[in-house]
């Protein structure tokens, strides 16, 4: 592979991390704790559990891609094999070991990650008879991967051209936009109640 190739694989796998930062806090964003605000949300319920669900979907989706085995995709798995069989032209900045420790920080979450390929293959792109994967996964497991993903795929990156991608700010304004959402049905509730007793007090 060439390097001008890899910086373009490199790019795509910025997108789909990047997809995959951006369902997951506004996923976060939507699972609201406070029971007024639940309220709210559940007034619309319609929308709201299928706008839930559709995200962490989707976000689990672009998580499960990053890390596919498939020769023929774009993966930060693939795209670190490359880099090994070709380290001096690909990763010119990086060293062999620093790419075999990426090597094994994916290795270390391999337990997660048969649980993410497995909800992917047989309920996500399909929906299989039968399931292989018997542990759940977890939303603290999810949400520390989310932080190890984009570790990783800076290291890469690092070593290929020393640059960095500023993932922290995607998460932050998909989270506060999403904030911004409840907040308004939040006061729209608001009013209805207030509309509700004044209504109520004129009779």
């Amino acid at each position: 592979m060439e390097f001008k190739e890899f910086k373009d694989q490199l790019d795509e796998l910025k997108n789909i991390i990047s997809n995959g930062i951006a369902y997951f806090s506004a996923w976060q964003g939507l699972m609201v704790e406070d029971e007024i605000s639940a309220q709210a949300l559940n007034r619309y319920r319609g929308f709201f559990l299928t706008a839930r669900n559709a995200l962490l979907w989707s976000a689990l989706m672009q998580f499960a891609k990053i890390f596919d085995h498939d020769s023929r995709t774009v993966s930060l798995r693939n795209l670190l094999t490359t880099a090994k069989n070709d380290q001096k032209n690909l990763t010119p900045y990086s060293t062999e070991k620093n790419l075999l420790d990426i090597e094994r920080k994916i290795d270390a979450s391999e337990s997660l990650l048969k649980r993410l390929k497995g909800f992917r293959d047989q309920r996500l792109a399909h929906h299989d008879a039968t399931v292989t994967y018997k542990v759940p996964i977890l939303y603290g497991e999810v949400k520390k991967l989310v932080e190890e993903i984009k570790s990783l795929y800076n290291s890469l990156r690092l070593g290929h051209d020393r640059s960095t991608i500023a993932f922290d700010h995607l998460a932050l304004e998909s989270g506060k936009h999403t904030s911004e959402v409840v907040r308004i049905i939040r006061e729209e509730k608001d009013r209805a109640l207030r509309s509700i007793k004044k209504s109520d007090m004129d009779k």
